[in-house]
């Protein structure tokens, strides 16, 4: 089953981190990038402000909240 991993980059490598399942989150859009990479615009109850992007890395839908 596919997971986000939601993360901050800003914060340094050993930034929290956290995985949420696929089927948690609402899927607002999906498409490819302009190099190509998946990625989907989600929304989920614990970010309330709006939708945010993950690109899919072959393991994981990264979004990074930099």
């Amino acid at each position: 089953m596919a997971q986000i991993r939601i993360y901050n980059s800003a914060y340094g490598i050993d930034s929290d981190e956290v995985l949420i399942d696929t089927q948690e989150v609402t899927v607002q859009k999906h498409g490819l990038t302009t190099q190509g990479k998946p990625y989907i615009m989600f929304e989920h109850n614990n970010y309330p402000l709006g939708a945010l992007m993950a690109m899919y890395d072959g393991t994981y839908w990264q979004c990074d909240l930099d």
